[in-house]
């Protein structure tokens, strides 16, 4: 059969339902109310609904839809100004909209279940672009509205968050082949029942890693530091008066001076009261250390004493200010091991476009990685966590641990933990991630959350924990770069079959 529905067809008659089934199924399909079921409901209901219509009139009355609908789910989600905003939320609901204009051209000129596969690959290798070629990195993806699934999370492992998404935008595709479907013959079901249960069978599989190593692994007693919203606030209205009066003049250098030693002082405190309880190691958040240029050293060399005295391995997340400088900011990380000695300094590699890449400079292309007794650390900084390319150098760097202190807001706390739950997953190793105000979680590399606090919640801002420091080898890191070519090649050979059809 064809997916061209002839006049009369039953399900043809409730083409006005699909639509206003589809209007609520796209808000909450993703971004800032995303619901897994909606992710599956939204292609499901457009799929039907564009076959239902002729081809021009179809896509013009879905396109306006999506538009207002991706404007709505990423309300205060992406962080971009004024009209920036809803020209980044517009394109991501363009660049959504391109797989079914995909679909409606060439699914109706393919015969039987291979039609299914036209949507999902041409949704997968979008957001391999969007990921590759976008500011926000993975941020879009589908594939985060299926975490927590037990069949879905664990592919992740094999083909990462897009495969994800293929799986969830193919079971739709494949409802609605089914809807669509004249009364089927005995064959046809044999056959659509023959290539579920191969899923379902692939899918179960893929639930085990294909190499666990797990042998000496160790559960590591943390602590994650946030700064005091009081303090760290009084540092921001301080800079801010100084944006505001054209520079930084000895009396709010005076007062940023007192401001940020009153804050560090904190942070110091709690970290060698957290090591005192037991931690081994200790990570503050992104930029919860703040400091003018001329203070850097003296703060640094407080952070080495602390580890020394204590025994601990320190991870020192500082905002430092330039004054004067352009870009006037680093956002960096200092790690120091239990001699006192600093390993590394790490600056964010992805500073986010639209609130931070004006005042930051971007750092280098390679994630911090440090060997311990404990295992292989890794590190990256809250956004560089998005860019699943990125961060793939874990997997073939075998990180047992990644850090990622992050800083987040209420409206994205639970989305962006979830990605980074996803990234541990992809990747193989245990996760750390200490938010400021967001959520701060610790996970395995099978994606389960062990522990988790929102900021606000936690007493001192201290967030601890034991960290179970193991090894999954992924197959992810390694295959990433083939999955686009392996797409595009089947997308192309189904154009090949489609148009040499004839449809009916």
């Amino acid at each position: 059969m064809t997916m061209t529905a002839p006049n009369g067809q039953r399900w043809t008659r409730f083409s006005w339902v699909w639509l206003a089934m589809l209007v609520p199924s796209l808000v909450f399909s993703n971004g800032r109310w995303q619901l897994a079921v909606a992710a599956l409901a939204a292609p499901f209901f457009t799929r039907l609904f564009l076959m239902s219509q002729p081809v021009v009139k179809g896509l013009l009355i879905v396109l306006p839809l999506q538009l207002v609908a991706y404007l709505v789910m990423w309300w205060e989600v992406i962080p971009a100004p004024g009209i920036l905003y809803y020209i980044i939320a517009a394109s991501y609901g363009l660049c959504y909209f391109l797989p079914f204009v995909v679909d409606r051209l060439a699914a109706t000129r393919l015969t039987g279940f291979a039609s299914t596969l036209v949507l999902p690959l041409s949704w997968f290798l979008v957001e391999i672009l969007i990921q590759r070629f976008t500011p926000y990195g993975s941020w879009s993806s589908v594939g985060y509205t299926q975490m927590g699934h037990a069949l879905l999370t664990p592919l992740a492992a094999w083909v990462g968050v897009a495969g994800i998404a293929f799986v969830t935008v193919w079971a739709a595709s494949v409802a609605s082949w089914m809807v669509m479907t004249k009364t089927p013959t005995r064959s046809r079901i044999l056959t659509a029942a023959l290539w579920a249960g191969s899923i379902v069978v692939l899918v179960f599989l893929a639930r085990t890693p294909p190499v666990i190593d797990l042998p000496d692994t160790s559960n590591v007693p943390v602590a994650a530091i946030t700064p005091s919203n009081e303090a760290t606030l009084r540092v921001q209205r301080a800079v801010q008066v100084a944006r505001e009066s054209g520079g930084f003049s000895d009396e709010i250098l005076a007062r940023l001076d007192g401001i940020t030693s009153e804050l560090n002082e904190g942070l110091l405190m709690r970290s060698r009261d957290a090591a005192q309880k037991g931690a081994r190691l200790i990570v503050w958040s992104e930029t919860a250390g703040r400091a003018l240029g001329s203070q850097e050293d003296s703060l640094i060399a407080r952070g080495q004493e602390l580890a020394r005295e204590e025994g601990i391995y320190l991870f020192m997340g500082l905002g430092v200010l330039h004054p004067g400088k352009q870009p006037p900011l680093e956002n960096k990380v200092i790690a120091i091991t239990p001699s006192g000695e600093i390993a590394w300094q790490y600056r964010k590699a992805r500073p986010i476009v639209g609130s931070e890449a004006p005042f930051l400079p971007p750092g280098h292309n390679d994630l911090a990685t440090l060997d311990t007794p404990f295992g292989r650390i890794g590190l990256v900084i809250c956004h560089d966590l998005d860019f699943a390319d990125f961060v793939a150098q874990a997997g073939r760097k075998e990180v047992e641990l990644m850090l990622v202190p992050s800083a987040d807001w209420l409206v994205i706390a639970d989305l962006h933990a979830k990605m980074g739950v996803m990234r541990a997953v992809e990747n193989g190793f245990s996760l750390l991630r200490p938010a400021h105000d967001g959520l701060s979680v610790i996970a395995s590399p099978q994606g389960h959350v062990i522990n988790s606090e929102y900021d606000a919640e936690l007493e001192d801002r201290v967030f601890t924990g034991q960290v179970p420091v193991a090894r999954v080898h992924t197959i992810y890191p390694r295959v990433r770069p083939y999955l686009p070519l392996v797409a595009s090649l089947l997308l192309v050979g189904l154009f090949v079959v489609a148009w040499r059809q004839q449809p009916s």
